[in-house]
Order: structure tokens, then C-alpha cells, then sequence
């Protein structure tokens, strides 16, 4: 019974250990997204666009505060609003090592 119990653990020993992989693994080094918003145009027509841009920027993502439902995706976007007003526009950078940064402008539409 000694002899089965000591070949059971032999064998749990060698065959539970998997072997080590010393293979150097790459991690993409990436720096944190950073801008402001920019602005142009007149009317209810306006470009936007990411301004004094930093680090990494894989994409950026906008929302122009109006509720329309309607966002873009772009460095440089137009959006046409339906009336006039005063609107909080977000836009949301985000790299390749999903680092993410949000930042808001208030603009006045006429």
C-alpha cells in the first residue's frame, strides 16, 4: 500500500507542474490622452475639433449636449443643430491601452 502511495504522488508531482515560459512578453507603453475642444463656424452649422492634443489619441468620441441621440467619431467633426442655444459639447479621447479622458466645452449656438 506504501509503494502505491508513493508512486501517486510521483506521478501527481510530474504531471501537475506546467512548464515555465521565459518568453519575454510586449505591452504597448502608450501616454494618456489629453486635448480641449475646439470650435468654429457660425450659425447652427459648427466644426469641432480636438485642440492642442497630447499623448496618445487612438480615438475620439462626441456628444454635442443637445439630447439628439446623434454622436461622431473623429479628430475633426461638423455637426448642424436644430435650433439655437446654449449646449454642453463632451468629447472623450481614448488610446490603445484604453486610457480614457473626458472633457466638456459650453458653447452658444445662435
Amino acid at each position: 500500500m506504501r509503494n502505491c502511495y508513493v508512486l501517486f504522488l510521483a506521478m501527481l508531482l510530474l504531471t501537475s507542474c506546467e512548464p515555465y515560459n521565459l518568453e519575454r512578453k510586449s505591452f504597448p507603453t502608450c501616454a494618456s490622452p489629453a486635448a480641449t475642444i475646439g470650435v468654429s463656424g457660425t450659425g447652427l452649422d459648427l466644426a469641432f475639433f480636438v485642440d492642442n492634443p497630447q499623448g496618445d489619441i487612438g480615438l475620439a468620441g462626441w456628444d454635442f449636449g443637445d439630447d439628439s441621440g446623434v454622436n461622431r467619431v473623429g479628430l475633426r467633426v461638423i455637426y448642424n443643430y436644430a435650433k439655437a442655444g446654449t449646449y454642453t459639447v463632451r468629447l472623450t479621447l481614448v488610446n490603445t491601452c484604453d486610457d480614457t479622458f473626458t472633457t466638456t466645452r459650453q458653447i452658444t449656438v445662435r
